[in-house]
């Protein structure tokens, strides 16, 4: 079973919506506080979703390489 954290405590933000969020097409953290409410109210998570943005960011690629491709 696979963890979540919970980023954004002010809106009940997890890491795991913030990476659903990035692989949605919010890939800076001004477009995730728009796509899932992350940071939107005091901002003393934005160091933080800044970080799994990134991490994100670099997983999306390695996701796409990875995938099985259809015969």
């Amino acid at each position: 079973m696979l963890t979540s954290v919970m980023l954004c405590h002010c809106n009940g933000v997890s890491d795991r919506e913030v990476r659903a969020a990035v692989a949605g097409g919010a890939h800076t953290v001004d477009t995730v506080m728009r796509d899932c409410g992350a940071g939107s109210d005091c901002g003393g998570c934005h160091v933080l979703v800044e970080q799994v943005v990134d991490e994100a960011l670099v997983e999306i690629p390695r996701r796409r390489v990875l995938a099985p491709t259809a015969a």
